[in-house]
C-alpha cells in the first residue's frame, strides 16, 4: 500500500495561498412536488425466520416519505446524506462517466415531512456533503479541475468552487474528493486515485487556503472523533493495498495505521474497470470505537486501543456491498447496497454485537426502481433516511404507540 507521510504538524512549509474562488449564481428552484406520503407502518424481515422476538421496545417503525430527485441532463442518484437536528440534506450524482449534480434540503416536522430547499443543474458529482451556518459544503468531482470543495450559501444562491485540491500537489491532478469533515475553520477532506489522500484547508476571511497534504493514494472516507482530537482516513482500494485505517491528530500529527484486511476494498457486480472505485464510509461510535465499511467485504468495528477488529459475517452480503452504515440510541443501520437496509443493535459496551446476529432487513418493493442503497443517516434518535441511488431517498421515522416491526 503506498502511504507516504509528508509532514508530521501544520506548517508553513506546506501552505498555499489561497485559491481564487470561481463563483456563480445558481437559483434555487421550485421545492414541491418531490415528496410523496407513504405513511405505511414496515415490518422488519428476521435473516433467520427461526428468529425470536429480541427487542422489547415500545416502537413502531413507519415509511414516511419518499423524496424523487431533482431533474437534470441525465438520472441522478442519491449518493450521500447529512443529518443535523430536523434537517437533512441530500447529495446527487451522476453515475458513469459523466457529470452532473443537485442536492435537496429536507425540514422534519412534527406531523409531517417538506423538501425546503432544491439546487440542480450543479457541473459537477456531488460526493459528500455538510451543512453549516446557512452553508452547504461539498467534496466533489469536476470535469475541469477534479477534486474540489464546493460551498451554496443559502442566504446568496452562491454556488463557489472554494478551493482545488491538485493546489496542495503542485500541479498534479486529484482526481476525486470523496469525503468531508469540518472544525471551526478549517475543512479536511479525502480523495482517491493516484495522487489521493487527506487535504487540509483553512478558511479565512478572503476564501480557502491549502494547509497541509498527507498522501494515500486509495483514501476512499474521513471521519473526526467526537472530541475533535482525532481524524481517521480509510485507505486500500488500489489492487495489491490492504484495506486500512490511517489515524491522525486534526492538527495533522501521524499516530498509526491499523491493518482492517489483507485484501483491497472492492465491490461485487459492478463493471471489473469499477471494483476499485465504489462508495465506503468511517465513522467514529465513539473516541476508542471506529466502523468502516469495505465494499464486498462488509464492515469492520475497530478498538483504536487494542487494535481488535471484528468484521460482519460474509453472510450478509449476497449481491450487494456495504457502502455506509449509520447508528442511533438502538441500532446500527448498514447500507448494503442491492441487499437492502441491515439492521443490528446497538451496544458500544460488547461492539461485537454490531456486527453479528440478530439482524433485521429493510427494503423498498421489488417493483421500485433500479437502485442500491448508496447511504443511510440518522438524526440518533427518530428519523433514519435511506439514499437509494436512482430509486431516489426514503425517509423512515419511529413512533412511540407500540411495537409495529415484527422484531
Amino acid at each position: 500500500m503506498s502511504i507516504v507521510l509528508l509532514f508530521s504538524k501544520c506548517t508553513n512549509d506546506y501552505h498555499v495561498s489561497v485559491d481564487s474562488p470561481v463563483k456563480e449564481n445558481i437559483p434555487q428552484i421550485d421545492a414541491s412536488g418531490y415528496l410523496t406520503q407513504v405513511n405505511e407502518v414496515i415490518h422488519l424481515r428476521s435473516v433467520n425466520d427461526q428468529l425470536k422476538s429480541v427487542s422489547t421496545l415500545n416502537l413502531t417503525l413507519v415509511h414516511k416519505a419518499d423524496v424523487s430527485a431533482p431533474e437534470g441532463d441525465l438520472p441522478l442518484s442519491a449518493s450521500c446524506l447529512y443529518i443535523k437536528d430536523d434537517v437533512a440534506v441530500v447529495g446527487y450524482n451522476v453515475q458513469g462517466n459523466e457529470y452532473g449534480g443537485a442536492f435537496q434540503i429536507i425540514k422534519f416536522k412534527e406531523e409531517t415531512e417538506q423538501v425546503e430547499t432544491v439546487v440542480s443543474n450543479l457541473p459537477v458529482d456531488v460526493n459528500d456533503i455538510l451543512l453549516k451556518d446557512n452553508i452547504v459544503y461539498m467534496a466533489c468531482s469536476d470535469p475541469k479541475t477534479g477534486a474540489a470543495l464546493y460551498t451554496y450559501n443559502l442566504t446568496t444562491s452562491e454556488f463557489t468552487r472554494a478551493f482545488i485540491l491538485s493546489k496542495l500537489l503542485e500541479g498534479q491532478t486529484v482526481a476525486s474528493a470523496n469525503g468531508l469533515v469540518l472544525s471551526d475553520s478549517e475543512a479536511m477532506m479525502s480523495a482517491g486515485n493516484t495522487n489521493g489522500g487527506l487535504f487540509w484547508v483553512s478558511e479565512g476571511t478572503e476564501g480557502f487556503s491549502g494547509l497541509n497534504y498527507y498522501g494515500a493514494t486509495s483514501a476512499s472516507s474521513i471521519a473526526m472523533s467526537p472530541d475533535g482530537n482525532h481524524l481517521a482516513l480509510l485507505v486500500g482500494g488500489n489492487e495489491g493495498d490492504k484495506a486500512s485505517l490511517v489515524l491522525t491528530g486534526t492538527d495533522g500529527t501521524y499516530e498509526k495505521t491499523i491493518t482492517l484486511s489483507d485484501e483491497p476494498i472492492t465491490h461485487q457486480n459492478v463493471a471489473t474497470e469499477d471494483m476499485y472505485s465504489g462508495k465506503t464510509k468511517v465513522r467514529f461510535i465513539t473516541n476508542n470505537l471506529v466502523m468502516a465499511t469495505l465494499g464486498s467485504q462488509g464492515a469492520v468495528i475497530v478498538n483504536l486501543n487494542s487494535e481488535a477488529v471484528n468484521s460482519t459475517p460474509s453472510y450478509m452480503l449476497h449481491s450487494g456491498n456495504t457502502n455506509s452504515f449509520a447508528f442511533d440510541d438502538k441500532f446500527v443501520y448498514y447500507a448494503n447496497g442491492a441487499d437492502g437496509l441491515w439492521l443490528a443493535s446497538l451496544n458500544t459496551i460488547y461492539p461485537t454485537h454490531m456486527v453479528s446476529p440478530p439482524w433485521w432487513v429493510w427494503d423498498t418493493q421489488s417493483s421500485a426502481p433500479p437502485g442500491s442503497v448508496n447511504d443511510v443517516a440518522s438524526d440518533g434518535s427518530k428519523w433514519v433516511v435511506v439514499a437509494k441511488g436512482l430509486d431516489g431517498v426514503h425517509i423512515l421515522k419511529f413512533v412511540d404507540d407500540g411495537c409495529g416491526c415484527s422484531f
